[in-house]
C-alpha cells in the first residue's frame, strides 16, 4: 500500500526560480531602507517637538520666576512704596 509522492503542482525551472528570489531579495532590501528612510524625518520632527517642548516649559518657569522677583523688588524698593 506504498503511496506515490504527491507531485508538485507548479514547477519553476531553476534559473527562473533563482532570478525571482533575487528580485524579491533585492526588492525587500530597497523597501527596508526607503522605510527606514522615511523614518528619519519623522524621528527628526518628534525630537524637535520634544526639544520645543520642554524650551517652552523651561521659558514659562523662567517668567514665572522673574515676575516673582520683581514682584518682591517693587514691594521692597522705596519708589514703590506710598
Amino acid at each position: 500500500m506504498d503511496r506515490p509522492l504527491a507531485k508538485p503542482a507548479l514547477r519553476i525551472p531553476p534559473l527562473p526560480a533563482s532570478l525571482g528570489l533575487a528580485c524579491m531579495a533585492v526588492g525587500a532590501v530597497v523597501l527596508i531602507g526607503l522605510t527606514t528612510l522615511a523614518l528619519v524625518p519623522l524621528l527628526l520632527g518628534l525630537g524637535l517637538l520634544a526639544a520645543w517642548l520642554v524650551a517652552a516649559l523651561l521659558l514659562g518657569w523662567a517668567g514665572v520666576e522673574g515676575l516673582a522677583a520683581l514682584e518682591r523688588w517693587m514691594e521692597s524698593d522705596q519708589r514703590f512704596q506710598r
